[in-house]
């Protein structure tokens, strides 16, 4: 993880297994947290810029080769889905 924000202490062991989240959104979740909004706060009710911070991590997590882009499908919790839309490069 190359960028600042990605290289923050990761989320402890099971936390996004506990969740049913996908890994990079409980990396992308805890690069966000301060003590104003912890990663609870913003996993169980993110703000708009939340939500659009943490999907331009994952594309970042996803560029870099941290994580897999798999079908482009990363959960956030029993019943949410971030999608990223394929690049050109990517079809």
């Amino acid at each position: 993880m190359r960028n600042g924000i990605c290289s923050r202490v990761p989320p402890p062991v099971g936390w996004s297994v506990n969740r049913q989240t996908h890994p990079a959104i409980a990396q992308a979740i805890f690069a966000l947290s301060s003590d104003e909004r912890t990663p609870e706060a913003i996993w169980e009710a993110p703000t708009p810029e939340e939500w659009r911070k943490i999907s331009e991590l994952v594309v970042e997590y996803v560029d870099d080769g941290d994580f897999a882009c798999d079908n482009g499908k990363f959960a956030w919790g029993p019943f949410e889905t971030l999608r990223l839309w394929p690049t050109s490069r990517d079809r």
